[in-house]
């Protein structure tokens, strides 16, 4: 089942503090345009922005319902948004830009314990932008193979963790 880039986070929203319902009306827009309809997501990609979070919400999740989609509980919602940035990182897609955000999205909601590998390469590759030349975070990281580094660990990562 294809999905769009945004699922994640749509499955994520009631625990994301910076959750932005406008970005719901996305979501169905991407939905339709992967072939899913249903009555609620075609009135929720015609919703004007900047939109009305209960009404909105209210088709978000009937949206869910038609889709036959079920919200996750909160720590597997936070991992599988979390997951995105991973799966992004994984195809070298803006890794510094992900792993930042899968930096702070797992600090916000004190979820590291899944991701700490990417928390150990996030302050590494901070320090190496810094201007140190050794941190002892990920010892055998550099500013040269970091970003390799990340990507293997989200390819491993995903292949270890293909449930979560």
């Amino acid at each position: 089942m294809r999905t769009s880039d945004l699922t994640g986070k749509m499955l994520a929203y009631r625990y994301l503090k910076d959750f932005d319902i406008d970005q719901s009306i996305d979501w169905a827009v991407e939905m339709l345009s992967l072939g899913y309809e249903t009555p609620s997501l075609l009135i929720l990609a015609g919703i004007s922005k900047p939109a009305n979070f209960f009404e909105t919400e209210k088709y978000l999740l009937s949206s869910f319902n038609e889709l036959f989609i079920v919200l996750p509980e909160e720590q597997e919602a936070i991992v599988g948004y979390c997951r995105t940035f991973i799966e992004k990182m994984a195809k070298s897609i803006d890794v510094k830009r992900n792993l930042k955000a899968l930096y702070s999205t797992g600090l916000a909601y004190d979820y590291e314990k899944p991701i700490f590998d990417f928390y150990l390469l996030h302050w590494a590759w901070d320090d190496l932008d810094h201007g140190e030349t050794y941190q002892d975070y990920v010892p055998e990281a550099t500013k040269d193979n970091i970003e390799r580094l990340v990507t293997n660990k989200a390819i491993t990562w995903l292949q270890n963790n293909r449930c979560v």
